[in-house]
């Protein structure tokens, strides 16, 4: 592998394994932190690090001129002062958009969220944070760019939120679920999802006399379908098996308290529209994720194994 990437959001959970596994492959990873201690985990991962605070598109296409394509991960999941979805996940990628666009890096990689196709359709999927992952999918669209999004389920691996969560309030005896359960989440390892956008940001161009929009979408979804319910079940006896928990209880909180508590200040530190993205009930088939990047899918245990042991 022998190209240049630029990364956006490069020190998050997975900027860092995608730096990591694209230096490995021999590519120059230019990331792009917001601030120092940002900047030291890229280059920790093995990245040139460049700092960047609010993707403004002057220095941003500085440090992504000579690009084959831009990874845009910079993105949040919940409101928080200042960093609203609007000033964020929105006005961020049209930035990024006027940078490629300066510089002409060719193709923008960029993760949006699995519940955006059901926007307006299911209540979980109706709300600001789907909708702005919805208008950057459009401003990508609109760009004239050539575009993959991948639309995650859960990521799961080495540095995974949602399994740190678990596995502190199991070893404190309870873990609150919201409501009974049921419904459904798609996890995907993390090394597949890296090996997905690696896929999309290094393979051939689409032709440029191409007659329709060089535009691609990935459900970005593991092989086993699982209710929320038996995934901390898994989780449980995996972290038995590793030593990593004791006895615990799960106790039912109605989705009502859920709600109410998530909009008072956080439920398990979900926010509103976390809690949303936890229960919305989206999945999808993974053989198109497959096929792109030519291997079967980390199988679920494994993938949670690898989360746990970190």
């Amino acid at each position: 592998m022998s190209y240049r990437i630029a990364v956006t959001g490069a020190s998050g959970f997975v900027g860092r394994h995608l730096v990591r596994e694209a230096v490995a492959r021999g590519a120059d990873v230019v990331g792009v932190a917001r601030s120092e201690l940002g900047a030291r985990f890229v280059a920790a991962a093995g990245g040139r690090a460049v700092i960047v605070p609010d993707l403004e598109p002057a220095p941003l296409a500085r440090a992504v001129s000579g690009a084959a394509a831009i990874v845009h991960l910079a993105q949040i999941g919940s409101e928080r002062g200042a960093a609203t979805y609007e000033a964020v996940n929105i006005t961020g990628t049209c930035r990024v958009l006027l940078a490629a666009a300066a510089v002409e890096v060719p193709r923008l990689v960029y993760l949006s969220g699995l519940g955006v196709a059901h926007y307006g359709m299911a209540p979980r999927c109706t709300n600001r944070y789907f909708l702005s992952k919805l208008a950057s999918e459009v401003e990508l669209y609109r760009s004239g760019r050539e575009t993959v999004v991948f639309r995650p389920s859960y990521i799961t691996g080495p540095g995974d939120g949602l399994v740190r969560g678990l596995l502190r309030d199991m070893a404190a005896g309870e873990v609150e679920r919201p409501g009974d359960g049921s419904y459904r989440m798609q996890p995907v390892a993390v090394g597949d999802a890296v090996a997905a956008i690696l896929a999309a940001a290094s393979g051939p161009s689409a032709p440029a006399d191409l007659p329709r929009p060089r535009h691609r979408v990935f459900d970005l979804v593991g092989p086993e379908t699982i209710a929320y319910r038996d995934l901390i079940d898994r989780v449980g006896r995996i972290a038995r098996a590793e030593g990593k928990a004791g006895e615990y209880r799960v106790r039912e909180v109605p989705l009502e308290e859920a709600d109410r508590r998530a909009a008072q200040g956080g439920f398990q530190g979900h926010q509103p529209d976390d809690l949303d993205c936890l229960v919305c009930d989206e999945v999808s088939d993974p053989r198109p994720l497959e096929a792109l990047i030519g291997r079967p899918l980390t199988a679920l245990d494994k993938a949670l194994a690898a989360a746990v042991r970190e």
